[in-house]
């Protein structure tokens, strides 16, 4: 049975598809998806699956679904692997107005909807009700571009060790679990904009302890790391170009000075904090920028690398603690051998204050600064 509608939205694809890529989030739009539970680790890219409940009339049943198409902002398909079975496909397309939103399946129903109402009915009652879920679809991102005021956090999207980020509308919201004053991140990440650096767009100031940023869409550095690790020479030079250009952005006045040097460090400018988005990667989590030397940051992302410890059990650590090493040499040669181990021990130091630091990770930056890790 296929089906295929489409509604032309005023607003740009990419708009579009922040929206309606948050999975959790077509339960606003959807009239016949009563809720959406992820049975995978990961809630969007190829592999998501979740069980969508589907309620029509007095017609229920739970369809299992997995993303296997991610195309942002292009396209978007799933295949129906439980009582239902098949494919559906997002396609946003670009038009003069907007985005021309088309929603297509090609479906096999259970019996009980065969039986009771028919093949040709039970399309249907379908079309007209994905219709209007088009309609309803269009109604939500006109309101959402009123801007943030009134959403709600969401479905969360990512973990830190004092902060989580949630969907907000068609936006992001990063929140400190500690009760943190965020206007530090807040500032770095517009001052450094400012500067043409890529950070997230900072949208709003909910309160002190929130901020709410524009979407990324696209795999971390890392993940793409881990899915292609041939690629790790092309990321070990990108990651060392942001390094470089970051140091081209002179620190506010008023900063916290951690080293010698007046530019802007991150330092925690490494892999899972570089999203490669359409645009060209964009480094987030600026909770720790500081006022100093770009080396001096080269070198505070070189330790993190060698004495990270991945929270795996015993064989997977040694294969991630492997390739980091690799990894972290690669980055090494490409910034600068000289200039980043000249500043490895300061940066070791620096290191060894963070008191999240658990005992494997605290003794590898140790032994790191005494040159005694292999």
């Amino acid at each position: 049975m296929g089906i295929e509608v489409s509604i032309d939205i005023p607003a740009p694809p990419q708009e579009v598809w922040d929206y309606v890529a948050d999975v959790a989030s077509n339960v606003e739009w959807m009239a016949d998806a009563s809720s959406i539970t992820f049975v995978s680790p990961a809630t969007q890219g190829v592999g998501t699956t979740y069980d969508c409940v589907t309620k029509i009339g007095p017609l229920r049943t739970t369809d299992r679904m997995e993303i296997v198409e991610w195309d942002p902002p292009h396209a978007l398909g799933v295949a129906h692997k439980g009582v239902v079975r098949g494919g559906g496909r997002f396609t946003l397309a670009p038009i003069e107005e907007g985005t021309r939103f088309t929603w297509s399946e090609d479906l096999t129903l259970p019996w009980y909807f065969g039986a009771r109402v028919g093949r040709q009915p039970a399309a249907m009652v379908l079309e007209r009700f994905w219709r209007r879920n088009l309609r309803t679809l269009r109604a939500r991102i006109l309101e959402r571009q009123q801007g943030p005021t009134g959403h709600e956090p969401g479905p969360l999207l990512g973990m830190g060790r004092d902060s989580e980020v949630r969907a907000y509308g068609p936006y992001v919201i990063r929140v400190s679990l500690r009760g943190r004053d965020m206007s530090h991140e807040a500032e770095a990440m517009q001052h450094v904009r400012a500067y043409g650096f890529p950070a997230p767009e900072v949208i709003d100031r909910p309160d002190d302890n929130s901020v709410v940023m524009a979407r990324l869409s696209g795999p971390t550095m890392l993940d793409e790391l881990a899915a292609k690790p041939w690629l790790m020479i092309r990321h070990a030079k990108g990651l060392a170009r942001l390094h470089r250009a970051l140091g081209e952005v002179p620190a506010p006045p008023g900063w916290v000075k951690v080293s010698d040097g007046k530019s802007v460090v991150h330092l925690d400018l490494q892999p899972d904090n570089v999203k490669l988005t359409d645009n060209g990667p964009v480094v987030i989590d600026w909770s720790n920028a500081a006022a100093g030397d770009c080396a001096f940051d080269a070198a505070s992302t070189y330790v993190r690398l060698r004495t990270g410890a991945p929270d795996n059990h015993a064989a997977a650590r040694a294969v991630i603690n492997a390739f980091r090493t690799r990894f972290a040499r690669a980055f090494l040669k490409e910034f600068g051998r000289d200039e980043i181990l000249a500043r490895v021990r300061a940066a070791a130091d620096l290191r060894l204050l963070d008191r999240n630091l658990n005992p494997s990770e605290r003794g590898a930056v140790f032994a790191l600064a005494r040159g005694e890790l292999d």
